[in-house]
């Protein structure tokens, strides 16, 4: 979703930050990755498809 919308993983570590969820770019990149495991890492990935999935209804994104 980051790609198909030109979303830089800076970008969604920002959003998370707005929403309480905090990380930084090498966690980001290994739990996208799936090289990371663990509570944070499932709320991490939960947040940013919201986030995501409310930017491309916000955009008309159709996938």
């Amino acid at each position: 979703m980051l790609m198909r919308n030109s979303l830089t993983q800076t970008w969604l570590i920002n959003r998370l930050e707005n929403v309480g969820v905090h990380t930084d770019k090498t966690e980001l990149s290994s739990a996208l990755a799936g090289r990371r495991k663990g509570a944070k890492v499932e709320k991490v990935i939960k947040e940013s498809l919201k986030i995501l999935q409310d930017y491309e209804e916000k955009m008309g994104v159709v996938s």
